[in-house]
């Protein structure tokens, strides 16, 4: 049940619109009149839409908020660089350095290698039976009669 007051005040705030129709043109000459009229809207809000992009980027506050942007990231860069030559300098990393030296010759002499070169083989191998295992999941099986009729489940 609705309310008589507020079908009345819907009825009331209805936007009523009434568009002439010209009796008088043949149907083709105001298909080609809509037509151009349609395109020539498009055309000025195209140019209205760029006209207002290119305000918006060229405006102070753009070019205030690109400096801003480009002075941040200028000392983000700055600080960056700052902290990878800190940790080039430090003892740490000369430590690193030294102990890759280390394993290099270790690699280099054999031993290291021929190990490296079992442990890199024996994870491939491992690697390709869990991929054939999960393939194996993907594939469905062959289908087998039942053993027994189960009643079907509603």
């Amino acid at each position: 049940m609705s309310d008589p007051i507020i079908d009345q005040l819907k009825e009331d705030e209805r936007l009523k619109i009434d568009i002439p129709i010209e009796e008088d043109a043949p149907g083709a000459a105001k298909s080609a009149h809509a037509s151009a009229d349609l395109m020539e809207e498009f055309k000025r809000l195209g140019r209205q839409f760029g006209d207002t992009l290119q305000s918006a980027f060229n405006s102070e506050e753009a070019r205030r908020m690109e400096t801003e942007l480009r002075a941040g990231m200028r000392t983000f860069a700055d600080e960056v660089e700052r902290v990878f030559h800190e940790a080039k300098d430090s003892p740490a990393a000369s430590r690193v350095k030294e102990e890759a030296t280390v394993v290099k010759e270790r690699v280099e002499t054999g031993d290291m290698g021929r190990k490296a070169q079992e442990g890199v083989v024996s994870g491939l191998r491992w690697l390709s039976t869990e991929l054939e295992k999960l393939a194996n999941q993907f594939t469905p099986a062959q289908q087998q009669p039942p053993t027994e009729k189960q009643p079907p489940t509603e």
